[in-house]
Order: structure tokens, then C-alpha cells, then sequence
């Protein structure tokens, strides 16, 4: 069971942890800088998401992992440098727990100042923890965390039997790894090319859909079944997460420009108590 303290973290005591990091796309300049505007303006943004790292007997080791808010965290880091923001503490909400618990935590956080990741990414990610914990989280709990369905998770863990029993090492691409043993050259578009065939067949399903004059969901579904047929139509509503309430969950983590990084003294009080208001501690910048 995890405990969370909303507290102050100074910035140089966040490090990042790359096994906790999904997104594959670059990095958004401009939510940065949209975060950076609204830091000057109102002083503060949403705690970040941080984890009092143990190991796997539950002792602390003393880091302090970022599971969520990496652009908030560079924009305070950034900001603060500059002058514009004074001293060096950061909002934090920081939970303890073991580490397949921080990677839950991680891909089920959310607010108003993260962006999205795709469903590709979250696919990904549920891959990804169900290769590295395949026999600890259940197929709801990993559902809900990650956004897709829970038949998707089943498919991925009949998936990982598959590897595992053939001594195969996985890509860690869903889209490539779910055909196995089948050998493909199929490699996923990049974001831009993606983004490109989607918003073309966007434009011509609208299209369609105008020239049609209907907003009946079971004709469009009929119409769609008989386009694509019953497998692929059953495959993408599985890609959309088989309609669950949680699939439309935002979750976002990525690496900062700014990679800084330390420890926790074991002297240091300020990350333990019960506080509720985080408490900003004056700090001169070097």
C-alpha cells in the first residue's frame, strides 16, 4: 500500500528513471513553453509525481524517481535558473510503495498539465509491464492503469508465453510483437507519417459519413463491419480499448531536457510528516 506526502522536493534531488518513460514521440517545445507561461504567471503548478525508490526487499535507497510531470518539472527548473522563479523547491506529491506499484502510479497519474499519451504508447507500456511483472498485476488493475482492454492485456500475456517458450527476446513494439512467430517486415510509421494517414482517413470518413446524412450508430456500425470485415472491425475496437470507461485516461511522463539528479539525505526531515501544504524552503541558486 503506498503512502503519499504532498511536500517540497528540491529540483536537484529529482532523477529520472528511463524504464519509467513510454512516450516515443520528441519532445513538445511548446507545452513547455505554454507551462513556463503559466508558471510566471500564477507561481505554481501541479505537484509533480515522485517516488521514494525501494528496493525489492522495501528498503529505501535513497533516490527520488520521477513518475510523473516531467515537463512541470522542467518548466520550474527552467524558470528558477532564469531568476523568474525564486529559490529551488518544487511542488511534489511523494508516494512510497515498491516498484511495480510506482510503475502503476506512473501510467494511471493525471491532470491538466500532462499531455496525452497515444493509445500506441499505451499499448506499449502495458507490454511492457506485463513483461517485466507477468505474474503480479491482474488483468483489471493493469487495465486500468494503462487505458486498454482487458482482452488486449490477455492477448498480451498469451503473447509473452509465446517468446518466452521460444527463447525470443520481444521489440517492445506491440503493433510488431503481437504478430509473432509470424515473421513481418512491418515496421510501425513514424509519428508524423502516422498522424498524416490518420488525419487523411479522417477527412474522407467525414466526407462519407456527410454525404451519407446519418448519425445512426447501427447502420454505421453495419456499414463498417461490411467495409472492413468482423475480424479487423473486432481488432480496432480492441485497439480503442473494447469501450471501457478508463480508455480515455490521459497519462503522460517523459525525460526532461535537464537531467538532474541526487539523494535523499537520510538527516533530511522535509520528506517525512504529515503536512498537507507544500512548504517552499528559500534556496540561493549557484
Amino acid at each position: 500500500m503506498q503512502n503519499r506526502t504532498l511536500t517540497n522536493i528540491d529540483r536537484n534531488k529529482i532523477t529520472t528513471d528511463a524504464t519509467f518513460r513510454h512516450r516515443s514521440g520528441p519532445d513538445s517545445g511548446i507545452h513547455l513553453a505554454a507551462l513556463r507561461k503559466t508558471l510566471r504567471n500564477t507561481g505554481r503548478l501541479d505537484a509533480v509525481l515522485v517516488w521514494q525508490e525501494a528496493d525489492d526487499k522495501g528498503t529505501a535507497t535513497g533516490r527520488l524517481v520521477l513518475l510523473d510531470g516531467h515537463y512541470r518539472l522542467a518548466a520550474y527548473r527552467a524558470e528558477q535558473s532564469a531568476g523568474k522563479i525564486e529559490g529551488r523547491g518544487i511542488p511534489a506529491m511523494l508516494i512510497s510503495g515498491n516498484r511495480m506499484e510506482a510503475h502503476l502510479a506512473a501510467l494511471m497519474a493525471n491532470s491538466k498539465d500532462t499531455l496525452p499519451l497515444t493509445m500506441q504508447e499505451r499499448l506499449n507500456a502495458a507490454w511492457k509491464l506485463v513483461q517485466a511483472y507477468p505474474k503480479t498485476i491482474s488483468k483489471p488493475r493493469l487495465a486500468r492503469a494503462s487505458g486498454v482492454s482487458e482482452r488486449t492485456i490477455l492477448s498480451m500475456r498469451q503473447q509473452f508465453r509465446k517468446f518466452t517458450e521460444a527463447g525470443e527476446t520481444p521489440t517492445g513494439k506491440w503493433l510488431i510483437d503481437r504478430r509473432f512467430p509470424v515473421k513481418s517486415d512491418y515496421e510501425p510509421p513514424s509519428d508524423a507519417a502516422r498522424q498524416a494517414m490518420v488525419a487523411a482517413l479522417s477527412q474522407a470518413l467525414k466526407a462519407a459519413l456527410n454525404e451519407v446524412r446519418t448519425r445512426d450508430v447501427e447502420i454505421i456500425g453495419d456499414a463498417l463491419q461490411e467495409a472492413l470485415g468482423v475480424r479487423q472491425l473486432a481488432s480496432i475496437a480492441d485497439y480503442l480499448g473494447g469501450g471501457d470507461e478508463e480508455d480515455d485516461r490521459d497519462t503522460s511522463w517523459m525525460e526532461p531536457d535537464m537531467n538532474e539528479g541526487g539523494f535523499l539525505d537520510a538527516d533530511d526531515g522535509d520528506f517525512r510528516g504529515t503536512r498537507t501544504e507544500p512548504r517552499e524552503v528559500p534556496a540561493r541558486l549557484n
